[in-house]
């Protein structure tokens, strides 16, 4: 920094100077941001544009693109830029090296799954779980279109018992853009009758089953299951006392309980030997002894 600007921005915090220039920036960007969203919403479908999801430049059709449009952060180099829970990736890859697996439950559009596998580099696999069927071929396009050979799909839900299980899947033209993003599994009482939304059977696998036929060794395990990741988790129990991967997890509303789903997740990763942080929704979960991957 320039010593002007070093002494007129000392300047400012010792007088206390509102910094007309930096919020007058800040009216000028979210005015952009307003008028992008028009613009993504007057885009015809099937339309593919060019854009940026959490740090990963990207070729996307424009269906993900409008449902995460009040993620958007506009930047001068870059007209669609997208910060999807960004924070989750950000952490992930603070722990994770080159070559290592992860896995993505509840990928979505796959908006953690890209810059993880930006991370892990070709030597690294992703495997980005995501039963809700418009999703997986919206996902699958993206994958296809910028050839990121490095991350797969997988169909199927996970929860605590393999078999067979009624999914619901929300549609985009709901009054919340993102409703498409809250797709799960069928419980008792969590379908949201004021959304469109149809239903249909998917495949269920335990997350040991999978990691075991698939010879996996988990570095690192993303969740947001709306509400089954206490159920998830414990179909998971072998894979998290052997490999000790670290965890970011969602947390919502327990689908049996109506609870957090905190209330038993913590417990139980606290017996395995993980220690916990939460930031709102978020759970963080390192290993304990930690592991010497750095």
């Amino acid at each position: 920094m320039a010593i002007k600007d070093y002494l007129i921005n000392k300047l400012r915090r010792i007088l206390g100077i509102i910094d007309i220039l930096a919020a007058l920036d800040q009216v000028l960007k979210d005015q952009k941001r307003e008028l992008i969203k028009e613009l993504l919403n007057q885009i015809k479908p099937g339309s593919i544009v060019e854009c940026s999801i959490n740090g990963v430049e990207l070729l996307a059709p424009i269906e993900p693109l409008q449902v995460y449009q009040h993620c958007l952060s506009p930047h001068a180099e870059q007209k669609l830029n997208f910060s999807v829970e960004n924070h989750c990736a950000q952490w992930l890859i603070s722990h994770i090296n080159y070559g290592d697996t992860v896995l993505d439950i509840g990928a979505a559009f796959g908006v953690i799954s890209f810059p993880l596998a930006k991370a892990v580099g070709k030597k690294g696999h992703i495997y980005a779980f995501e039963p809700a069927k418009n999703t997986q071929d919206i996902l699958q396009k993206i994958l296809n279109l910028n050839h990121l050979s490095n991350i797969t799909l997988v169909p199927q839900a996970i929860s605590e018992q393999s078999g067979v299980a009624e999914f619901i899947e929300y549609s985009q033209d709901n009054d919340s853009s993102w409703a498409s993003d809250t797709s799960t599994l069928a419980s008792d009482d969590n379908i949201n009758e004021h959304k469109n939304f149809m239903t249909y059977q998917v495949s269920v696998i335990t997350l040991d089953e999978y990691v075991t036929e698939n010879a996996l060794e988990p570095a690192a395990i993303k969740m947001d299951i709306e509400g089954f990741e206490f159920y998830a988790l414990q179909g998971g129990k072998q894979t998290l006392e052997r490999y000790l991967p670290y965890l970011c997890i969602d947390i919502h509303a327990d689908v049996k309980t109506g609870k957090s789903s905190l209330v038993e997740i913590e417990p139980f990763l606290q017996s395995l030997g993980y220690s916990l942080t939460i930031e709102e929704h978020t759970l963080y979960a390192i290993p304990t002894p930690k592991k010497s991957r750095k």
